[in-house]
Parts: C-alpha cells; structure tokens; sequence
C-alpha cells in the first residue's frame, strides 16, 4: 500500500512538473551592456554676452571631442531656456557635426551682426539683392534661439543657474546609477534675469556636488565678448563663478589666460571611468531548471516504486511480457525516458520567431511633431502622438539589440539622438515631446524631414560591420505651408526595410493647444480639424520601397507582420556573416507528451489500482 501511494505521489509530480515545464516558465531580463566610460556634457552660454567668446572655444572643443576614448559626450545650450542640443553619445562623428552646426550659428551671427542688425532699423530697409542671404542668415539663428530664448520677454536673458540645473537634470540615469559625471561650463556669468531667478549659480552648483558631477567651469575671455555693456564687474563674475565649480570638486579656467581645453582634457584623463550598465533591450529567457528537477524527481520515484512492484510480482511477471499491457508499458517507458533526457538535453531549432538579438540594425524614426500631430481622433480621442509613443515603444521592443535613432520634424528638422543601443536615451526624448511653440508654428511640410533623415541613412552606411538601415516614419502627411512634396526616391537605396505609418483619421480630430483650448479655424470661427493626407504619405512610402500603415487604433497585425519580415532580415544577415542567431527552445513540445503519458498513467493507475 505504502509503494502505491509512493507510486501516485511519483505520478502526480510528474504530471504537475511536465506542466508546468510544457508551459514554457521565463524570465524578462532588462538586457545591458558594459562599458567603462564618463559621461560629459558641454554647457555653453549663447546670450550675447558670452556668444563671441564661446565661438571661439568650440574649434578647440572639436579637438577634445577627437581625442576622447569611448567617453559619452553630448551639448546643452542655453540663454534664457535650456535646450539638449546633443544627447550623451559616443557617437564622435555625429557630436562633430553637431560643432559644426554650431559653428555656422556663431557664423551666421556675426555676418547678421555685420551686415543687418548693425546697418538696417527695419527689415524693408533691405535690399531685394540681400534679402535672400538675409532670410537664409535669419533661418539659422532661429534653429537655435526658438529653443534658446524662450519667454525671453518674461525672464529676460543669460539664466544662467537654470542653463547648469538643466544640464544637470539631462545626464542619463542620474539617480539610477554611480557614473563618472563631468559638466564643461562655459559662461562669463552676466545673468541678465528679470525679477528673482529660479535656480542661482550657487544653488545649480550644490545640487551638481549632491549628485557627485563635477564642474568645470570656462570662462571665455574677455576681449570682444561686450564687456562694455555687461551690468556687473568681470573680477566679481570669475570670482562667483570659480567658487561655484570649486565647490562641485571641479576646476575653473580663464579661456584668456590659458589654454584651457587642453588643461581640461588632462583633468578629464585624471578622473576614473566608471563600469556603466547600458539598457539595449529586454530579453524574455526561459526557465525551466527547478522545474526539470522536481520532473526527474517525480520520474525517480515512479520508476522505484514500480520496480519494487515489478519484483514483488515474481518471475511470472516476464512470463506473459508480449501481452497488450505489458506492451504499452514498455511504450510508456520509452516514451517517458526518451521525453526526459531531451528535456534535459533542451534541443533548439532556427525559428523567424525567436526571440533575436537584432544588434546588425540601424533603425531610424523619423517623427512628425507639428500640432497636427496633438489632434484627438487616435483609437477613440486620443492624440495621435500617443499612438507614436506606443507604437516606436513596441518596435524597439520587438528588435532587441538594434541601434536607434530618433529625428523629429516640424518648422525644421532635429536629429536627436544619433544611433544608440541605449534605448532610455530614445524613450527620454519622445517623453519629453511636446507642441511646438503656437506663435512660431508656420505650418506642415513633410519635405524638412528629407535632409535629417538622408544624413542618419548615410551615417548607418559608414558604420562598421553588416549592417541594415530600418526607416520607420510617422506623420499625418499634412502640409499646409503651400509647398509641394517633393521626391524621396533618392533615399531608398539606402533603405533595406521599415514603413511609413499614418496618423489620423478622415473625419479629422481637434487640436487642444495648453492655455488656449481648442485651435480655432478663423474661417469658420468653430474648432479646426486635422484631416490625414493618406497620399502623401502612400506617396513617400512608395518612393522608400516601404510598406504604408494607417493607425486608427492600438494595435496592428500588418504592423507585426513588418517586424516579423525585419527579424528575420537580421537573422539571415547574421547567418551569412556566420553569427546563429533566431534559435528557440523545443524541450516544451516534449514535456507537452510527457505530461500525457503521466497523466495516462495516473489514471490508470486510479482506476485500476496498479499500473502493471
């Protein structure tokens, strides 16, 4: 009695390890990677004040950027507001071009200076023969001060604690892990702030030195930097300042004096890189081993109690061995050794549905942001940019391991992050995504997307090892600036797969812009509607070689079936290269059989009273 209730107790724990083992039990691993590095922000003052002296010191910056060694490196630019002109990237290609950039603004605001601030009161003072350069001067420094000079009239100029407090708050994973943190602060201090600042130099500083990032501070010179017209005493600035940064445990230098990207590239070197932890992606991972013990277990004691009973029965139990019972005993037994071992074994097979690490992509979203893109006719009324958020989250979800990067578009066009496996870096920008500034909304044009993302197609080109360039776009396809589209076709050689995804609906949604309601049509006097413009978009997905989704609602199979299609793009690209990538686990299938044949024989064994 005692072994057949050992028997049953073998049996039952067979069948609930099988079970649970057919179930496939995992685990969802945040995936990340090492790397010794610190992470550096250049903060630099762009009030007039300072702009001549800063100019001068970003050729040097370029020769610092070049000379870093698997440091991360990104831009904040401030004057009145904060803006994150580069995220923290290893990226030193991408970070040059981004000096250069910044070398055309400082550029072009001299020749404006020069040329037309200095030499004409009103802009219909302009010669027709100057306009152009005029308007083509104009566009460059309004990239940067729309983001710069924000509430300029309110505040006034050259916040100068609130530029360092936000540079402070756009480092990565600032609570979340101990990192190497160094902000390059280059201002001559002059805040011109109407009324009581929000954030001192002083208090910027403590809040640097609580979370361990160390300031050092440039001051960039004092020769043609408009001295003449600052409201405080130079010694008094460098003084303030240079106690700010020292208190941080950081250095200040004086640009006139030395020469200081050198000086502080040495310090740079003389600070310890830190072993950061990178996010690139979750992995789910199958569990099965307390499982396959607790299964063996079970097996062990069934297979004991049985041969105590196959004993006990005698030699006449092998009399009759070729009878039907005997016969689906050893079947049972075959079945179940057999079931056993390859549940142990885990034997894989390739699977387009596995779970691969899709690391030889480049994928590029390319992001509509105009106010359009806030209307509310998204899966009910939902604003279509909370469907961009779902839908890019599900894409980097679905490629673990890629490279992304993020461009947005509206009056002009912004690569904001270049490409990176750290996918917070993306998520971080999309979360603080909001409506372009209403007064300086100038209306759709799906043309400014074209050059940003033509340069991130030729950056994922020049990138090592092979790779495949993803371009996943998302608009409504309004234009309403009185342009027409132009071609995209030049692009989609460098294009190997990706969609174009439409937002919006026929019908059209209302646009609720913060502190004025609902958009007006001055026409109509009634709410204005967004209509999406689905030929445009089909337009441009035909000129990429790309598959047009409309999205309407959560969720896409067609979607799906396009991530599907890429997963196994990189999977048979990294199968050439030699890399067996897209393999799943199958030991499941065999603990499905298992679990039949125990339950078989746990019925039997219940009904009968015995198993033999």
């Amino acid at each position: 009695m005692i072994f057949r209730c050992a028997l049953a107790a073998g049996l039952i724990i067979s069948v609930g390890a099988s079970l649970l083992l057919a179930a496939r039990p995992y685990k969802r691993d945040t995936v990340k990677e090492d790397a010794a590095r610190r992470d550096i922000f250049l903060c630099m003052d762009l009030s007039s004040s300072s702009a001549n002296g800063v100019s001068k010191l970003v050729e040097e910056v370029r020769g610092l950027v070049q000379d870093l060694d698997g440091d991360q490196i990104g831009i904040s630019l401030f004057n009145t507001s904060s803006v994150q002109y580069v995220p923290v990237t290893d990226d030193y290609d991408f970070m040059l071009q981004r000096l250069d950039e910044l070398e055309e603004y400082f550029r072009a605001e001299e020749e404006f200076a020069e040329k037309y601030a200095d030499k004409y009161e009103y802009v219909y003072e302009i010669p027709d023969a100057e306009r152009a350069r005029y308007e083509e001067l104009n566009a460059i420094l309004s990239s940067f001060d729309k983001g710069t000079t924000a509430g300029y009239e309110l505040k006034g100029t050259s916040a100068v604690g609130e530029g360092l407090a936000s540079c402070l708050f756009s480092f990565p994973e600032l609570y979340d892990e101990e990192r190497t943190r160094i902000i390059l602060f280059v201002t001559d201090n002059e805040p011109a702030v109407i009324g009581t600042p929000l954030v001192t130099l002083k208090d910027a500083a403590a809040m640097c030195a609580e979370d361990s990032v160390k300031v050092f501070g440039i001051y960039p010179g004092t020769k043609n930097t408009g001295e003449e017209n600052r409201t405080t005493d130079p010694e008094q600035a460098k003084t303030e300042m240079k106690e700010a940064v020292e208190a941080t445990g950081g250095a200040f230098f004086d640009y006139a004096s030395s020469g200081s990207a050198r000086e502080i590239l040495e310090e740079i070197r003389g600070l310890a890189q830190t072993e950061t932890k990178t996010v690139v992606a979750t992995k789910d991972t199958d569990t099965p081993e307390i499982w396959r013990y607790f299964l063996l277990g079970g097996i062990v004691l069934t297979a004991l109690c049985l041969l105590f009973l196959i004993i006990k029965s005698g030699a006449g139990y092998f009399k009759a061995w070729r009878t039907p019972k005997k016969i689906i005993a050893v079947v049972t037994a075959v079945l179940t050794a057999a079931c056993t071992v390859l549940i142990f074994v885990r034997p894989m097979r390739l699977d387009a549905n596995a779970d691969i690490r899709t690391n030889n992509l480049d994928v590029c979203f390319v992001v509509d942001t105009t106010i359009s893109m806030w209307a509310e006719d998204y899966d009910g009324q939902a604003r279509r940019f909370e469907g961009v958020r779902e839908d890019i989250a599900s894409i980097m979800d679905a490629l673990p391991g890629s490279s992304f990067s993020l461009i947005r578009f509206d009056n002009g066009s912004e690569i904001l992050t270049p490409y990176t496996q750290n996918i917070n870096a993306v998520t971080d920008c999309l979360d603080t995504m909001s409506l372009p500034v209403y007064a300086t909304a100038e209306g759709s044009s799906l043309n400014t997307a074209y050059g940003a993302l033509e340069s991130m197609i030729k950056a994922s080109e020049e990138r090592p090892g092979t790779r495949k360039t993803i371009v996943f776009l998302f608009s409504d396809g309004e234009i309403t600036d009185g342009s027409e589209l132009m071609s995209f076709k030049e692009l989609a050689g460098g294009v190997d797969d990706g969609a174009v995804l439409g937002f919006g609906t026929g019908k059209g949604g209302r646009m609720n812009y913060p502190g004025r309601g609902y958009i007006q049509n001055p026409s109509t006097g009634k709410d204005a509607r967004s209509v999406i413009d689905e030929g445009n978009l089909e337009t441009i997905a035909k000129d990429l070689g790309l598959n047009y989704i409309h999205r309407t609602q959560r969720g896409s199979s067609k979607l799906s079936q396009i991530l599907n299609r890429i997963r196994l793009l990189s999977r048979d690209t990294a199968l050439r290269s030699g890399d067996r990538t897209g393999w799943t686990e199958t030991y499941h299938y065999f603990a499905g059989i298992l679990a039949l044949v125990m339950m078989a024989c746990l019925f039997r064994h219940f009904r009968r009273g015995n198993v033999l």
